[in-house]
């Protein structure tokens, strides 16, 4: 189980990098990412870790995010 981010009782994402990238989404964005890396760690089958990198990279998509 990961660490709950005091700010807002998410959990904190496991690599550093994505944690930090993360912290700079809105609230709306970060619900995206939380829906997306469950759906890739539970249906997909990835490792939590690769879940989060890879649904940073969906939600900067879907956003139209940079960085």
């Amino acid at each position: 189980m990961t660490e709950p981010d005091s700010s807002d009782g998410l959990p904190r994402p496991i690599d550093a990098d994505v944690a930090r990238a993360v912290a700079r989404l809105n609230h709306g964005q970060r619900e995206f990412f939380e829906e997306r890396a469950g759906i890739l760690e539970f249906d997909a089958g990835l490792p939590r870790a690769e879940a989060e990198r890879e649904a940073l990279v969906q939600t900067r998509e879907f956003y139209g995010l940079t960085g």
